[in-house]
């Protein structure tokens, strides 16, 4: 077993299975063995992913002592600053990430941008996650969700719902951390 969660054991089966990126940057890692990059944190964080390849981290909020831990939300912990609730819950995450699009975070807040480029001329197009098509139909298949047209508007409106208890957490830790609000 992966993890304490079910969907991301699920994930892993499926990570295992695709021979290629499934959204840009994304890998599993070893459920909460590390801290993400903030020792402060650590009590209240399970880092579960590579959310890109420059060292930026998803991880799941242990914001109170529900036990079922994908409901609970989730942050992008960014490897140039900045840490950032994402989605409500594991299945927004889910939704985000077949986007096919790409994190990209600070201090000020965490944006997703297509960068999926269509053929020009002689250049051949460009798709950072070939193995997107696949792992739409999986979370359709196994969950009954579709990916976000626009993650960046769970993304905002998940920052939204959760500034305040966010705010009242991670302030006294991590200051730097209350000024930005998600995706711009």
């Amino acid at each position: 077993m992966y993890a304490p969660i079910p969907a991301l054991n699920l994930l892993k089966e499926f990570e295992e299975g695709v021979d290629d990126y499934f959204t840009p940057g994304f890998e599993l890692i070893p459920f909460g063995a590390d801290d993400g990059g903030y020792p402060q944190l650590s009590d209240r964080i399970r880092p579960f992913a590579q959310a890109t390849g420059s060292g930026s981290t998803y991880a799941i909020w242990l914001r109170d002592g529900r036990t079922d831990l994908a409901t609970l939300p989730v942050l992008f912990l960014g490897d140039e600053g900045g840490v950032h609730v994402v989605a409500r819950d594991l299945p927004e995450l889910l939704r985000v990430l077949a986007s096919g699009w790409e994190p990209m975070g600070d201090w000020d807040g965490v944006e997703y941008a297509d960068e999926s480029e269509a053929a020009e001329g002689d250049e051949e197009a460009y798709d950072p996650c070939p193995a997107n098509p696949a792992f739409r139909a999986w979370l359709r298949d196994r969950f009954g969700l579709e990916a976000a047209e626009d993650p960046n508007e769970i993304v905002r409106s998940a920052g939204e719902e959760l500034r305040e208890p966010f705010a009242a957490w991670i302030g006294p830790l991590i200051p730097d951390a209350v000024g930005g609000h998600g995706a711009g």
